[in-house]
């Protein structure tokens, strides 16, 4: 296994299969903020957990589209935006950033919603109250001195089994390493007894044995599933970590192997 550049390196766009990926542009940000909601909870959609998919989206991608669009790509096909990917060079900017702007205007807009009985969906309310009561204390503690970097990526059907997941995750490598990020980091809900993420870990660590990219792991008990959606399997938000050139070398195996 080896690590390789991304295509990008020859230019601003990248042909990958029939898609083009290329930066984010302005004009990029509300079909970014619909895939984000047609996406979510996979493939559910926002509007099954809150009816306000206006706020929905400015917690999962303002951030990314207002305070860092240099770090954002999008992936085209036939001139269509069908999938995105929203990075973070320093998560400590980013955290600061969500706590002294946008998570307070959120929160201020949707209690306001919520006392003038303007969500009428009984799961927008749940939702509120599950962030207050549980979000917050469920995500795994990480060392983001050691991975600063994280991105957030998602892809209409339509691109699935196409690498445009990896292709866009090896551009914003470049950009994690042009910026001398030393590592990142990432977080995927999954069922205690393994889901599709952990699958693929095993899988690796059967083919490479103690060559293992990911060397910060970490994972605490979630509720979400159980509280938003009634599925009574245990689950766990599970946290990792990489160094910038172990983790090209994942994707690239993963690209390879999955079609991601």
């Amino acid at each position: 296994m080896h690590a390789e550049r991304s295509a990008a390196q020859a230019g601003d766009t990248a042909q990958v299969g029939p898609g083009l990926i290329r930066p984010y542009r302005a004009e990029d940000r509300e079909l970014v903020r619909e895939i984000c909601r047609r996406t979510a909870y996979r493939n559910r959609g926002s509007a099954a957990v809150i009816e306000d998919g206006e706020l929905f989206a400015d917690y999962w991608t303002k951030y990314y589209t207002d305070e860092e669009p240099e770090s954002a790509l999008v992936v085209e096909e036939d001139g269509k935006v069908i999938g995105y990917l929203l990075g973070c060079v320093d998560s400590t900017v980013f955290l600061r950033a969500m706590a002294r702007r946008i998570v307070p205007a959120i929160l201020a807009r949707a209690f306001f919603r919520l006392a003038t009985f303007r969500y009428r969906d009984p799961n927008s309310r749940r939702m509120l109250y599950w962030l207050l009561r549980y979000g917050w204390q469920e995500d795994p503690a990480i060392p983001l001195d050691r991975y600063p970097g994280h991105y957030h990526c998602n892809v209409l059907r339509q691109g699935y089994g196409k690498g445009y997941y990896s292709a866009l995750a090896l551009r914003f490598l470049d950009r994690l390493d042009e910026k001398g990020a030393a590592g990142l980091h990432g977080q995927v809900q999954e069922p205690v007894t393994g889901g599709p993420w952990m699958r693929m870990v095993a899988t690796y660590r059967a083919q490479f044995g103690a060559a293992d990219p990911l060397e910060f792991f970490a994972e605490k008990p979630s509720t979400f599933q159980r509280y938003m959606f009634g599925i009574d399997k245990p689950m766990v938000n599970r946290a990792w970590g990489a160094k910038v050139g172990d983790y090209r070398g994942w994707l690239v195996w993963a690209a390879e192997k999955y079609h991601m």
